[in-house]
């Protein structure tokens, strides 16, 4: 029996099959690794929002009044000041809170303190809209729409919309 080796034919066809499978699960991979970064970034830009709507809500839910003078409504950078029994010092029983967006985070300043931002560093404000409604009876209630999203993985916008009624409207 003759033995003989691969030829060269053989062996450019097994190199090329190799090939197309390294570029197949090369390609693949990087999807993979690329859809986890995103979602990744969407589910920190959700979680984001959440907690700093969390924190506005909680807020106006015990704010006595809207303070106007400084507030900024229906605009898509907003801004809301609150007269507030949440969270005061001894020598005050009310203390005023602003929240406002400066372009790409929401920044929450309480009266007496430094100001402080309340969405992720990674996270990007597109809009944050204040609106006040007045309902029967003299109730009022805010209703603020937040939207955000992911400037590195360039997500689409992520919109929460909540309204909430202030301790003195009921």
């Amino acid at each position: 029996m003759k033995m003989r080796g691969m030829s060269l034919i053989e062996v450019v066809v097994y190199v090329g099959i190799l090939g197309i499978i390294m570029v197949f699960v090369t390609n693949t991979l990087i999807t993979i690794v690329s859809t986890y970064r995103r979602v990744g970034a969407e589910r920190e830009a959700l979680s984001s929002a959440r907690l700093t709507m969390e924190t506005i809500t909680k807020h106006i839910a015990y704010a006595q009044e809207v303070y106007a003078p400084t507030s900024r409504f229906n605009t898509n950078n907003g801004q809301i000041s609150l007269i507030t029994p949440f969270e005061t010092t001894p020598e005050h029983t009310t203390i005023y809170a602003d929240f406002w967006s400066d372009g790409n985070n929401i920044v929450m300043q309480k009266e007496g303190q430094a100001a402080i931002t309340l969405s992720s560093p990674r996270v990007r404000v597109t809009q944050f809209r204040v609106e006040r409604i007045v309902q029967t009876l003299g109730r009022e209630a805010i209703k603020i729409t937040l939207s955000v999203s992911s400037p590195v993985y360039g997500t689409a916008p992520m919109i929460l919309n909540t309204t909430t009624a202030l301790r003195g409207g009921y």
